[in-house]
């Protein structure tokens, strides 16, 4: 019934892949413009879908189910993983700083500062899964109170103009609560259908975020007025990427099919895909052709490379071994 979710899903990571592909050498203009573009919505979409899945979770259950389970499946999702490929990473940096010169020394600060901040460097993408985690709980907490959806949504849009500290990730959790809360009001608006995801929306939803993502870029905007039009970007491209999503399935093809396999495979490719992007990055730098055209052929490669080699993994390895299932998240 929720299939476009699973598109969604696919469109996103791909995004995902095309904004990390970045070279400290050489950038042309049209990919650090595609990357401000792509940065301006792709991590509030996959937000606003935790948010929708979250919400069409509860609806399934009795009202007093146990939180202490949902945490602990939320843990054993996205903590367990978080770990286990921040600690892989750090014995990687381990291993080749002492052959070349890597983003962060691993020591014992870089040890600790796992559990409770972002390390940065070559793990800095894994802050989604911590964040995301301190959001869940934060979302049942709610979910228990009365009103408690009305609270939720109140307290996300107050903190989102209230900067937090970078401790527990809570510098994330206050930029994107909000638009997990959205995707929460989505599904509501769905059942209701009062949201058709129309033809119409994905017009709207379009013009919406070509005008705020306009201005915000060419009226030099500051302070409070430039983070609504960052937060109005942020719905506005979401939104339009789950209707976008919603027509792809009305017109079923094989491009539908591999963008929907994508999508199911998408935690996975979110946790590995850095593999494909630092092998296309090392081989589009030491063959040192820097002109557009090469850069975008190493950031295609970049994106298949980012989608296969997880996949490959996923399917060979992973699925395999109960133990790596289980590091990674799986069931």
């Amino acid at each position: 019934m929720y299939k476009y979710i699973t598109v969604a899903k696919g469109i996103g990571i791909i995004l995902v892949i095309m904004g990390h592909f970045t070279s400290s050498l050489y950038m042309p203009t049209y990919y650090t413009e595609m990357k401000t573009w792509i940065f301006s919505f792709h991590m509030p979409l996959f937000m606003l879908l935790a948010g929708f899945l979250f919400q069409l979770s509860i609806s399934k259950k009795e009202e007093n189910y146990s939180i202490k389970s949902f945490v602990y499946k939320k843990f054993r999702r996205l903590m367990i993983p978080y770990f286990f490929i921040s600690f892989a990473i750090a014995g990687l940096n381990l291993v080749l700083g002492q052959f070349v010169t890597v983003k962060r020394t691993v020591d014992w600060h870089y040890l600790t500062e796992i559990f409770y901040t972002n390390v940065g460097g070559s793990a800095v993408f894994l802050w989604f899964m911590y964040s995301l985690f301190v959001i869940f709980i934060i979302a049942v907490l709610f979910s228990q109170l009365k009103h408690g959806f009305i609270w939720m949504g109140l307290c996300s849009l107050f903190l989102f103009f209230i900067p937090l500290p970078n401790v527990f990730y809570l510098s994330a959790v206050h930029s994107y609560l909000f638009y997990f809360w959205c995707g929460c009001c989505l599904f509501v608006l769905q059942k209701k259908q009062l949201l058709r995801l129309s033809l119409k929306e994905l017009l709207c939803s379009a013009v919406v975020f070509a005008l705020f993502y306009g201005t915000y870029h060419t009226m030099g905007h500051v302070g409070t007025l430039l983070t609504v039009e960052k937060l109005i970007c942020g719905v506005a491209g979401s939104f339009l990427i789950i209707c976008l999503s919603r027509k792809m399935l009305d017109s079923e093809n094989r491009f539908t099919r591999w963008i929907t396999i994508i999508g199911e495979y998408s935690a996975y490719i979110y946790l590995l895909h850095m593999i494909g992007v630092y092998l296309s990055r090392i081989l589009f730098e030491r063959i040192a052709i820097f002109t557009p055209a090469a850069y975008f052929l190493a950031l295609c490669l970049a994106v298949v490379l980012g989608v296969l080699i997880p996949m490959g993994l996923t399917k060979q390895l992973i699925y395999r071994n109960k133990y790596l299932m289980l590091l990674m998240g799986g069931k």
